[in-house]
């Protein structure tokens, strides 16, 4: 039994929706490298064990990744550096794809906010990196498309 044209459609743009994904998700995690970077050798707090500049992690999630492998690293440079400041949780992301920035300091939230937020480093680099990303996100997808 041969398929409907409108099952034949939504057929075809249930795929168009995968690739366009996919490769968005591929442009998210080569945009998420240099962030990462820059909010290790940004100097906006001193750190003075190394822990929190070592722990700085962007990851993508979603499209079959977790960013478990990222967060590993950055738990593990905090117990590395700075033992007993090990702070983690559990976030939920409603959408198929997002980026992540985080580290795994339980002092992170005082970084952000104290003084109006003069030693914060995750905001302002989300600030001043989303567009950015969003632009590899759509370069990605459009690399895949243009396959």
């Amino acid at each position: 039994m041969s398929s409907s044209p409108l099952a034949n459609l939504i057929s075809g743009l249930d795929k168009l929706r995968g690739v366009m994904l996919d490769g968005a998700r591929d442009g998210l995690e080569a945009g998420s490298g240099p962030i990462e970077d820059a909010m290790r050798r940004d100097s906006a707090h001193g750190d003075v064990t190394g822990a929190t500049h070592a722990a700085y992690v962007v990851f993508v999630v979603g499209r079959g990744e977790s960013g478990a492998d990222a967060m590993q690293q950055s738990i593990s440079a905090v117990e590395r550096l700075n033992p007993g400041h090990v702070a983690t949780s559990s976030v939920h992301v409603e959408s198929e794809l997002g980026v992540i920035y985080t580290v795994a300091t339980d002092y992170q939230p005082d970084l952000e906010t104290n003084n109006a937020g003069e030693k914060a480093v995750l905001g302002p680099t989300l600030a001043r990196t989303a567009r950015d990303l969003t632009a590899a996100a759509a370069a990605g997808s459009r690399k895949a498309l243009n396959g």
